[in-house]
């Protein structure tokens, strides 16, 4: 093997060691910036000095076909970049990271640091709503529809209620299995009635405590013009509206 030979696996192997120090910092630091840009700049520096060495080698027609096989995993880098942008992990504004997920009712946020999930509705009457700001009945409501249309956004759901609202099944019984036998049946057989306080019959038709009866009934008109079964709507969520306004009325 001549002189170029041998410099040129000189070059090689200080490039293989310095690659190896490289990779060491980053996987142990394990920040996904720092891992981009050194896939990036390490797998650049590696294939010039792979084709000088095929090069000085005598291997000229190998070195151009490996550089014709690599341009497209380098035109490949913005993907790889976006990938690893803190913007895709969500950086709050505490410095840690958040994984988002999104359904057809929901967006829920994971917080790392915390474990805090938050959620915001998507689709539906509560559209543009939070988790948070929902009463439980509203929640179950949602749920509802959820379990209805989307499969996954009930899993989710119920997940986030799990950690919200521990006692939401029993809840939930209560309110669909016959505390109240005086509510409407839902095409499943079940009680969408249960007892209800006048504060939750406010919450349920979006009003404010003391709301005259008209208001009352011009809400009660306006949701179920949004969820009544014969639209595409809930049957559970249109017998609550429809408790909400009797119980409203009747007091």
């Amino acid at each position: 093997m001549g002189q170029s030979g041998m410099f040129g696996f000189f070059l090689l192997g200080i490039a293989l060691v310095a690659g190896l120090a490289m990779l060491a910092r980053v996987f142990v630091s394990a920040d996904p910036r720092t891992l981009a840009t050194a896939v990036r700049y390490g797998g650049i520096a590696l294939a010039a000095v792979t084709v000088v060495v095929l090069t000085l080698t005598g291997r000229l027609g190998t070195a151009m076909m490996l550089g014709a096989l690599a341009f497209p995993l380098l035109t490949r880098w913005r993907t790889l970049r976006d990938v690893f942008r803190p913007s895709s992990y969500g950086a709050s504004a505490g410095g840690g990271q958040t994984s988002q997920i999104e359904t057809l009712y929901l967006r829920m946020t994971l917080q790392h640091d915390t474990g805090a999930m938050a959620g915001e509705v998507l689709h539906g009457p509560w559209r543009g709503r939070t988790l948070e700001s929902l009463t439980l009945g509203q929640l179950l409501a949602l749920l509802e529809d959820c379990r209805r249309d989307d499969p996954q956004s009930a899993s989710v759901l119920e997940a986030w209620l799990d950690r919200a609202h521990p006692s939401w099944q029993t809840t939930e019984e209560q309110s669909v299995g016959g505390a109240n036998n005086s509510g409407s049946k839902d095409s499943g057989g079940r009680r969408a009635g249960g007892s209800m306080t006048r504060d939750e019959a406010y919450d349920i038709l979006g009003l404010s405590p003391g709301a005259t009866p008209e208001q009352v009934k011009d809400a009660h008109r306006r949701l179920m013009m949004k969820v009544h079964p014969d639209h595409g709507g809930s049957t559970y969520l249109a017998a609550k509206i429809n408790q909400a306004k009797d119980l409203l009325l009747r007091n």
